[in-house]
């Protein structure tokens, strides 16, 4: 029922635009009109194909570009090391303000203070990845703790502390 509906329609719409493009008085200019929109759908799809077609091209090319390592920095010297280091941390989404960079032949040395202990993995294993980057020293440390080159000298200051308490006590 439903497929005899449909033909039914099909063959209504087919017939009223023959009627409309075969008139007599407008028909001509009809089918010159419909002709010409036709031409300009074909044309805008295929303008819309090669679009598409070039910028999956140009996407492409530019994973092989960064696969080659085409954007990644190759700092030459210490300082231009260190710039790249601090780039990378300006990238991150935490605060590292309180995090001062060296480098000296290819090593890069990070001091100061960061929030969490994942803060302190991800800027160590972040600098370790760049270019050019040899091995990385972490003096990195939480709120309320020692940097860990400070902990031994920490530790022997509080002992000699006490050493001292207790000598005057005894």
């Amino acid at each position: 029922m439903r497929m005899k509906a449909f033909k039914m329609a099909a063959a209504a719409a087919a017939g009223a635009a023959g009627a409309l493009l075969l008139d007599p008085q407008s028909g001509r200019r009809r089918r010159s009109v419909a002709k010409d929109r036709l031409a300009a759908a074909f044309r805008r799809r295929a303008a819309d194909v090669e679009r598409r077609a070039r910028y999956v091209e140009g996407r492409a090319e530019g994973m092989a570009y960064r696969a080659a390592g085409a954007g990644t920095p190759h700092p030459v010297d210490d300082r231009a090391l260190t710039d790249v280091v601090r780039q990378f941390m300006a990238s991150v989404d935490f605060d590292t303000s309180q995090v001062n960079v060296d480098a000296v032949d290819g090593v890069v040395t990070l001091r100061g203070q960061v929030q969490r202990p994942d803060h302190v993995r991800a800027l160590r294993d972040g600098a370790a990845k760049l270019p050019a980057v040899q091995r990385v020293e972490s003096y990195l440390h939480l709120p309320g703790t020692p940097a860990p080159n400070k902990a031994d000298a920490v530790a022997a200051s509080a002992h000699a502390r006490g050493d001292a308490v207790v000598h005057h006590g005894a």
